[in-house]
């Protein structure tokens, strides 16, 4: 599966996630989430030539592919974005500042998702909103 991918610092409509699937049906429900021209499922070898364009010497596209190195890498993200973090709690959602707040990033069909909770109230929005 190949899909736009927006991410602080990649410029826009240059970044691209590639998600390996050992089997048709699990890549035909990813292909089914996304919109009209978010992305496409491709087979290798045969469709090889599409990717290896976005990959060509002084190409503006970036290429990432769906895979955590990292087990803690949702605590890094925290570390890492904490100021947007904040600044998207205060201005965009209901939660209380006293409140102990969890944020859980994970990937859902490519995207990057951030679950907010208090305990009492759940709110899962893009990640790239509260990033930006």
């Amino acid at each position: 599966m190949l899909q736009r991918f927006e991410w602080p610092d990649v410029k826009e409509k240059a970044g691209f996630l590639l998600t390996p699937y050992d089997d048709q049906e699990a890549a035909n429900q990813h292909a089914h989430q996304l919109g009209a021209k978010e992305g496409r499922a491709l087979q290798l070898p045969q469709d090889a030539d599409k990717i290896e364009s976005l990959l060509a010497t002084g190409s503006v596209y970036r290429i990432f592919l769906n895979r955590i190195k990292e087990e803690n890498w949702d605590k890094r993200m925290l570390k890492l974005y904490e100021k947007n973090i904040v600044n998207y709690l205060r201005t965009k959602t209901r939660f209380q500042r006293k409140n102990p707040i969890d944020i859980l990033f994970s990937l859902e069909y490519g995207w990057v998702v951030a679950t907010i909770t208090d305990g009492q109230t759940k709110k899962k929005v893009s990640a790239i909103d509260i990033l930006r």
